[in-house]
């Protein structure tokens, strides 16, 4: 058994030795990895003020006018830039 242990170790070694002289050259991955972080403005609508008013509003059964005229113009804002994308 030592012997195969030993014929193992001499073959790992080799190999590291042959893979670590080659290095691919970077690719598109690499790129994207180096890149500077990517930054979004894209937020959750779940805790918008607005919606939060609405939410509280519906919970004690009063909602007001103004409270659902906003959600709406809110939705309808989020609607129209998701399909201008």
């Amino acid at each position: 058994m030592p012997k195969m242990n030993d014929e193992l170790s001499k073959l790992l070694e080799t190999v590291q030795k042959l893979s670590g002289d080659a290095q691919a050259p970077p690719d598109a991955i690499d790129r994207i990895l180096t890149s500077p972080r990517r930054e979004t403005q894209v937020r959750s609508l779940y805790d918008d003020p607005v919606v939060q008013r609405f939410r509280d509003d519906l919970t004690n059964g009063f909602i007001r006018v103004d409270t659902a005229n906003a959600l709406f113009q809110l939705l309808g804002n989020t609607l129209n830039r998701v399909v201008s994308i």
